[in-house]
């Protein structure tokens, strides 16, 4: 599966990931946050993972950084369209 990284904390190595079937998110927890020299997953990586799903809980795993900051700026985007920004926005553009 392809994904977007939603959120992580380096700290803890955990990490949520949007998924490209639109299903519930996928939890992801591991060492293996750590891709190249050092590149944690941040918000907005792109990233191929498989999914196991527990107790209806989705959890990513064997993730692979797939491209570095592909949608940067993704959390910014989904507050400001839970706000109505981006309806507003496509609403002035027209």
């Amino acid at each position: 599966m392809i994904g977007v990284v939603l959120w992580s904390d380096p700290q803890t190595a955990k990490a949520v990931f949007w998924c490209e079937d639109q299903g519930d998110f996928a939890y992801y927890s591991g060492s293996d946050m750590v891709f190249g020299d050092k590149m944690r997953l941040v918000a907005g990586d792109l990233v191929e993972f498989q999914i196991d799903v527990k107790d209806n809980l989705r959890t990513a795993v064997c993730a692979k950084l797939v491209a570095h900051q592909r949608y940067r700026g993704v959390q910014e985007r989904l507050r400001a369209s839970a706000a109505g920004g981006v309806e507003k926005d496509a609403a002035e553009e027209e």
